[in-house]
């Protein structure tokens, strides 16, 4: 009765084997690309600011904030009197499972359309053990990294 058992648990292994192959799982393969995209964020990744934009506390009080930081949204979502506003960029480095992109967000000064920022990311999506279940990610750097940030592409300073 073990034996038939332990025969049954043998083959039920092997066919999960067969169906995670051909789904295209591989064993550490998360691991392998969550350590190649923190190698891609430590070389780039992160936000570099050019050029700040000085801006009044009143124009500071109507900024939107994403976590108690200024935020700059996409260009398609700002108002005519925001200052700033971003263009994404994203360049697939892997498609699959995992798939792995680089996100390029260029923040652009309104009022001469001058780039004065990037925030530059890495995700990895997928990659897991086949299931129903939505797959994992990993991003790098953080994105409160990111929304800091950005937040200091503004200066706020009083008119004179």
């Amino acid at each position: 009765m073990l034996a038939h058992a332990h025969v049954r648990l043998s083959l039920l292994l092997l066919v999960a084997a067969m169906v995670a192959s051909c789904m295209g799982y591989v064993p550490g393969r998360q691991t392998y690309w969550d350590a190649k995209v923190r190698e891609l964020c430590a070389k780039d990744g992160g936000v570099k600011i050019f050029e700040q934009i000085v801006v009044s506390p009143s124009q500071a009080a109507r900024l939107s904030r994403v976590g108690g930081f200024f935020g700059v949204a996409p260009e398609e979502l700002t108002k005519p009197e925001d200052p700033a506003f971003t263009r994404l960029k994203q360049t697939v480095l892997r498609e699959g499972n995992p798939s792995v992109i680089r996100s390029e967000e260029e923040i652009v000064r309104r009022a001469d359309g001058r780039v004065v920022g990037v925030a530059i990311f890495y995700g990895r999506g997928g990659g897991d053990f086949p299931s129903y279940a939505h797959p994992s990610g990993f991003q790098c750097p953080e994105f409160t990294k990111i929304y800091e940030g950005i937040h200091n592409v503004y200066r706020v300073e009083e008119t004179r």
